[in-house]
Order: C-alpha cells, then sequence, then structure tokens
C-alpha cells in the first residue's frame, strides 16, 4: 500500500500521499530494524557482520537490475524524453555520478537534491542506509539510549520552526528522517504499551486500524487539493504528525494480531512486491507515457490516469519478473545468514 501511495503521489501528482507513505516507511524500518538487531543478530561484531550483508543482499540485487531498466528504458525513449517526463531521471555524466547511482549513495544532508538517479526514489535508500548503520551500531541498543535520540529528533524539528526551516529540512533531510526512524525504534521497546493503549480504545484490530490510517491520510490529502478548510503548510504537517502516531498504532497491531488478517504467504507475497514498486515505478510510467504519447504525460488529468494506469500494469509484470529471478536467489542466501545467526 505504501509504495502504491508512492506510485501514485508520483505519476498521478496527488499531493501529500507520498510523504505519508515514506514517513510511515521510515518507522517500519526502524522498528524492523531495531528488532532484528536484539532478536536476530545481536551486537557483536559477527552478527554485525550478518545484519549488514543481509542488508547488502536486500537492497542492491534488486536495485542493480532496476538500474539497468532505467537505463534500457531512457535509451529507448531518448534522454530529452525522459528528462522532460522526470527531469532527474538521465544517465550518469561523470564518474562521481555514476558511483552514486551505483552506490545508491547520494551524500548530502538532502540527499534529495542530487541528481541524477537512475531511480529517482533512491534519495530515501540513502536514508534508510545511513539509519541502518546507525542501529547496527546501537543507537537503539537500550531504552534510554534510544529515548536519548528520540529526544534528539524532536529537538531538530523545534529548532527547524524556531529558525523557520521549509519542509524539506523536517522531510527529505538525515536530520528530518531521524524523528521517524527513532520513533520506530523506541516502538520496539514499547509495543506492548501501545497495544494495551489500543486495545483499550478497542481498536486494536488490524483493519481498524488501517481505515483510521487511511482516513487521517485522505482527509489532509483531499484539503491540500481542493483547500475546504484552512490552507496552510502547518495543517499539512499536522497530518503528518497523525500520520506518525497512526503509523505506530499500525505496526503494533499487525504485530500482535496480523496474522489474524493476513496468512503468513499472502504477508509475505505484498511485501516482496514492495521493493520492486517503489524502485521501478517512474521508469514503468516513462515506458507508459512513451507508448501512448509523443510528450510526457502524467499529473491528475485523462492523460496521467491513462499513463499511470498502463504503468501499474507494467511495474507489476516488471516486480514478478524481479521478485522470480533475482529475489528468490538472494533470499535463499539471506535465509541462511538468518539461520547462522539466529543459532550463534
Amino acid at each position: 500500500m505504501l509504495a502504491l501511495w508512492v506510485m501514485i503521489f508520483h505519476l498521478v501528482q496527488v499531493p501529500i500521499i507520498g510523504t505519508y507513505a515514506v514517513f510511515s516507511f521510515f518507522i517500519l524500518s526502524g522498528f524492523l530494524m531495531t528488532t532484528i538487531m536484539h532478536n536476530t543478530y545481536g551486537y557483536n561484531k559477527n552478527g554485525i557482520k550478518r545484519y549488514a550483508l543481509n542488508r547488502l543482499l536486500r537492497l542492491y540485487p534488486m536495485y542493480w537490475a532496476v538500474a539497468l531498466f532505467s537505463i534500457i528504458s531512457i535509451t529507448i525513449v531518448s534522454s530529452e524524453y525522459s528528462i522532460n517526463y522526470k527531469n532527474i531521471l538521465y544517465l550518469p555524466e561523470n564518474i562521481s555520478q555514476v558511483i552514486y547511482n551505483v552506490s545508491m549513495i547520494f551524500p548530502a544532508l538532502i540527499p534529495f537534491h542530487i541528481e541524477p538517479r537512475l531511480s529517482p526514489p533512491t534519495w530515501a535508500l540513502t536514508v534508510e542506509i545511513f539509519f541502518y548503520i546507525c542501529i547496527a551500531l546501537g543507537i537503539s541498543k537500550t531504552k534510554k539510549i534510544t529515548l536519548l535520540w528520540v529526544t534528539l529528533s524532536i529537538s531538530y524539528f523545534i529548532f527547524s520552526y524556531a529558525i523557520s526551516l521549509n519542509w524539506v529540512h523536517r522531510y527529505a533531510s538525515i536530520f528530518g528522517a531521524s524523528l521517524p526512524f527513532s520513533l520506530g525504534a523506541l516502538l520496539f521497546f514499547y509495543k506492548s504499551d501501545i497495544f494495551y493503549i489500543i486495545n483499550k480504545l478497542k481498536i486494536s484490530s488490524p483493519i481498524i486500524i488501517l481505515i483510521i490510517y487511511v482516513l487521517n491520510m485522505a482527509l489532509f490529502t483531499f484539503n491540500a487539493q481542493y483547500h475546504p478548510f484552512v490552507s496552510s503548510n502547518y495543517i499539512m504537517e499536522f497530518g503528518i504528525y497523525l500520520n506518525i502516531l497512526f503509523s505506530l498504532f499500525v505496526i503494533t497491531s499487525l504485530f500482535y494480531r496480523g496474522d489474524k488478517v493476513f496468512t503468513k504467504k499472502f504477508d509475505k507475497m505484498i511485501g516482496d512486491y514492495s521493493y520492486p514498486v517503489y524502485l521501478s515505478h517512474w521508469q514503468c510510467g516513462l515506458i507508459a507515457s512513451f507508448i501512448l504519447y509523443d510528450s510526457p504525460a502524467k499529473g491528475m488529468n485523462i492523460e496521467g490516469i491513462k499513463v499511470f494506469l498502463l504503468a501499474l500494469l507494467l511495474v507489476i509484470v516488471f516486480s514478478f519478473a524481479l521478485i522470480h529471478l533475482v529475489d528468490k536467489n538472494i533470499s535463499s542466501i539471506r535465509n541462511r545468514i538468518k539461520a547462522k545467526s539466529a543459532k550463534g
């Protein structure tokens, strides 16, 4: 769902929805990475090595396949068409740009500003990798350290308002992403307390929580698009903070009661599609636009909707191919690494 929200945000240009999704991704990553470090790998030297290797195998083989797909796509449609469709989607022009795109490390406090990116959303993967490393090094090793991390993250947000930094600094920067990541990590220590609260509120069902989560997104997205209520950046940001709260509730509910709604097989299947959809939707939109129209088309209009629907079909087919040709072969290696860590 989150990956599709990002796709809708980019190709149909529905406001805010992608921001909600990315922050939820960061929260989920903070929770999951902290959980596996505590429960699977451990903080010894061998555990950290296995954790790092597993993350590398999860992120890079599929990304490199998508990057190759990007190069082929840009070559087919022409660089001019590609740039007109998405201004940062063009071939690297020097060795530094090649290194950035091979490593998926866009070295800046706001990685969003570095271009080209063969997969445009990978600025957020730079952020993810940064915090993966921080978590491996122990930034969420104990409750006290994690609380300090959260406190510093909140302090940055307050400081950003005090000196009138724009929203990009609270969303697309390393410091901005620290808040959702740290709260996700803190959830590891307080998940039973959060579940007790939502259980008392009689909203512990994953379906109920997901409905609340989606309705929050829909309300503030509708306001951002049509302005029936007060139009203000602060209103938009208030909705995003509610999104953070509801994300914590969703993750907690799914952690304790997800098996009552989704089978493990179905859960794994939709999880497998998330990463390739996230990485390749811009490229599939580019190809869809090229097939349907002589000039690039996207946005909330008839042409944009047609491109989105064809791109959705293409991204599902391409993701299916990536999962079966790349990810399944890598997954067996990753599972062996996990098994060895668990035994250790």
